[in-house]
């Protein structure tokens, strides 16, 4: 049955050649996009909401390796793009493998996060996630369903994150974007009103004064935080008890090709 559905899925893609035919069906029921030598593949990490451990979210992270079977990191893959127009085409292709086999599984009823490369971000000078939305309507996609997230370094500068978040509404994703810390958190909803912000939980200072000041601007902002790469219950515990609903790690579960 997946088989079948992530066929149907990738047929729909017919009419834009160019990412047509870089995929194709594993055995396994997945799909894997070809880039050059490379073979991109998904993994989906769960967002949970603490009070029920309800999953809330999905969120994409890349898998590549070579024809030999030896694995490389995306980043490294991405290392390896020598000229913008090179990385613009693996980041849009690297997110299209993940929408095709998120949307063929069953239990992808929750919003899909998915990650946009910085060279990206700086390749494009306009109209940003235009192409991408193409594709989503080929796939009969609702775009609303997806988070696009933006890497910390493209919120460093304010004209260009506000340019592409408007970029993205327009184009009608929600967007997310990561924060340095909870100040900057703070910060990026007040200038931009992201429907998500994500906040690594290694970078937490002084919690217990920044955490519920942040959480009352983001409800009256209507953005939802989420605290990422948590890897025990007391950390969970200590954000739940200072008024925090949403988490993702390791606590609650490892990237997998198959959500649950």
């Amino acid at each position: 049955m997946a088989h079948e559905v992530i066929r149907q899925l990738i047929a729909k893609l017919s009419s834009q050649p160019e990412v047509h035919t870089a995929l194709r069906v594993e055995d396994n029921g997945t799909v894997v996009g070809r880039y050059y030598e490379f073979d991109l593949a998904s993994g989906f990490q769960s967002i949970v909401r603490f009070a029920d451990k309800s999953v809330v979210g999905y969120d994409a992270y890349a898998r590549s390796h070579g024809q030999d079977g030896d694995a490389i990191s995306p980043w490294g893959l991405f290392s390896r793009a020598a000229d913008d127009a090179t990385v613009v085409q693996l980041d849009r292709l690297c997110r299209l493998v993940h929408t095709v086999n998120y949307y063929s599984q069953a239990g992808s009823n929750v919003p899909l996060y998915l990650r946009v490369h910085g060279r990206l971000l700086a390749a494009i000078t306009q109209d940003h996630g235009k192409a991408f939305r193409r594709m989503i309507d080929a796939l009969a996609i609702p775009p609303s369903d997806i988070v696009l997230q933006l890497p910390t370094e493209a919120t460093q500068d304010v004209l260009l994150v506000g340019i592409i978040i408007g970029n993205y509404k327009k184009s009608g994703f929600k967007v997310g974007v990561h924060a340095n810390s909870l100040q900057d958190a703070q910060s990026l909803i007040n200038l931009h009103q992201p429907e998500v912000v994500k906040i690594d939980v290694r970078t937490l200072t002084n919690p217990e004064r920044h955490i519920p000041q942040l959480l009352a601007t983001a409800r009256n902002r209507g953005t939802q935080v989420v605290f990422s790469r948590i890897d025990n219950t007391g950390i969970a515990t200590a954000l739940e008890q200072l008024g925090a609903e949403f988490g993702q790690g390791y606590l609650y579960d490892q990237p997998s090709a198959k959500i649950a």
